[in-house]
């Protein structure tokens, strides 16, 4: 009974998590570096002890760095999160993870496109690439997962990789 939904729940929240990202990229430049610094900002404060103790321009130099790092993680993430879930909802189909793969990768192009219609935003084959490792990362590890729990409940592991 509970099989059947979640082919609904899987599409579902792929849609979502599109929305989602197609929300962030169509912030101004400005709104969506401001929501950055503050995430690059907070992590700096709680991860590094003595941050608080620096001078104010050695504080901007580090939330600066953390600040790309914010950006080019969000991306990263974002595509394999979507890939993850293409994959779980596409395992049993003959290609589903280039299925999986190349549907995140080609939503990550558009929405770089989509990026440079936003004032101050441009389309960037860098994050596209970002975008596209990530839908890869995210394809390997739902393989893994799924791999590990067919093995797990059907205590064979020469069915590694095989979904019956």
């Amino acid at each position: 009974m509970i099989k059947k939904y979640w082919h609904f729940v899987f599409p579902l929240l792929m849609l979502a998590l599109m929305v989602f990202i197609f929300c962030m990229s169509a912030q101004p430049a400005d709104d969506s570096s401001l929501t950055s610094s503050r995430f690059a900002t907070f992590a700096a404060r709680h991860l590094l002890t003595n941050f608080r103790e620096f001078d104010a321009g050695e504080q901007s130099k580090i939330i600066a760095g953390l600040t790309f790092i914010v950006r080019k993680g969000a991306h990263f993430s974002e595509y394999a999160m979507l890939a993850f879930l293409g994959y779980l909802w596409l395992h049993r189909v003959k290609a589903g993870g280039l299925i999986a793969f190349g549907a995140a990768s080609v939503y990550a192009v558009t929405d770089e496109f989509h990026q440079s219609f936003i004032p101050g935003r441009s389309c960037e084959l860098r994050d596209m690439l970002v975008d596209s490792s990530g839908a890869l990362c995210g394809v390997i590890a739902a393989f893994v997962i799924l791999s590990i729990f067919y093995c797990l409940i059907h205590k064979d592991v020469q069915a590694w990789g095989t979904w019956k």
